[in-house]
Parts: C-alpha cells; structure tokens; sequence
C-alpha cells in the first residue's frame, strides 16, 4: 500500500511540475507578421514570373513559322493559373482565426 501511494505522489508530483513549467507559444503574431509580408511580396513575384513566361514564348511569336496558337494558348493558361492562386491567397488571407 505503500509502494502505491508514493508512486502517485511521484506522478502528482510529476504532472504539476509539467503544468506550472508550460509556457504559452505565441505563434498567431510571428505568422500574421508573415502573412503581411507575404501579401507585400506576391504581386511583384507574381508578375516576374508572368513576364519570364512571356518571354519564354516569345519564341513562339517572333521565330519564322512560328505557333502564334500555341505561345498564345501558354500564356492565357499561365494567366488563368495565376488568377486562381491570386484567388486562394486572397481567400487565406481574408479568414479570421
């Protein structure tokens, strides 16, 4: 009877130093700090890349016999990628925890 008796208070002991050493993790300001940022940076990036892909394609457009459908169709596809993600950063950005 003994032996169980200290070995509760050893787990007593155990769990309420565990729960007065927590300590609150402040997580949600370092990652809104990021989100800000984030939505600072996009549109640059975002037009970077749109402009590394119309350049990719150029070749399309200027190279004798030339695909004009296809270099076109790359970049209205790029262009409809790129509204769906600005979509989905928006809608991220716009939930409230």
């Amino acid at each position: 009877m003994k032996k169980h008796i200290t070995g509760l208070f050893a787990i007593g002991t155990l769990f309420a130093s565990n729960l007065m050493s927590a300590q609150n993790i402040d997580l949600q300001t370092p990652a809104q700090n990021l989100a800000t940022q984030l939505k600072g940076v996009f549109p640059y990036v975002a037009v970077a890349i749109f402009v590394v892909v119309i350049l990719v394609n150029l070749g399309h457009f200027v190279k004798e016999g030339g695909d004009w459908k296809k270099g076109l169709t790359n970049i209205v596809l790029f262009a409809i990628v790129l509204s769906i993600i600005t979509g989905l950063v928006a809608y991220v950005g716009s939930i409230k925890l």
